[in-house]
């Protein structure tokens, strides 16, 4: 959230495996991640990548990002904002960004609990859930300014 398709795409990690033929990139240990005013922290992150034949992309870039899946803990700041999860992903087709599993944003001094939450890029709009089916309910704790 918050970075624009111009902004490069930074990931430092323990190693990286690339797998040409599924064209996915699998990074571990303490994986680090800037775009943009974005950061990432996980335990791994994996890259899928559009087809360079069905793009007509060559390059690396992050433009063939087509989906991105973050194993925890996963911590994602953007601004004023950070969240945590158990897992974490993007879809470009869909331009979201998930959370999943034990997830907390805090903003300021508020605080929302749930175990999902979405982010779509495009319109800003945000949603988190709860597992109703486990009796789980969303929480969230504003906490005013003192004068």
């Amino acid at each position: 959230p918050g970075a624009s398709p111009k902004d490069p795409l930074t990931v430092d990690a323990k190693t990286l495996d690339f797998y040409d033929k599924q064209q996915k990139l699998i990074y571990s240990g303490d994986v680090y991640v800037v775009n943009g005013p974005s950061t990432l922290n996980a335990s791994r992150l994996i890259i899928f990548l559009e087809d360079k034949k069905s793009t007509g992309n060559k390059s690396g870039g992050n433009d063939r990002v087509k989906h991105i899946d973050a194993e925890g803990p996963v911590t994602l700041t953007s601004k004023d904002q950070i969240s945590t999860g158990d897992r974490g992903g993007f879809d470009k087709a869909q331009n979201k960004v998930y959370l999943n599993g034990n997830v907390t944003i805090t903003q300021g001094d508020s605080v929302v609990q749930g175990d999902s939450a979405a982010y779509d890029v495009t319109t800003g709009a945000a949603s988190v859930e709860a597992n109703v089916a486990k009796g789980g309910r969303v929480r969230t704790t504003f906490t005013s300014k003192k004068p």
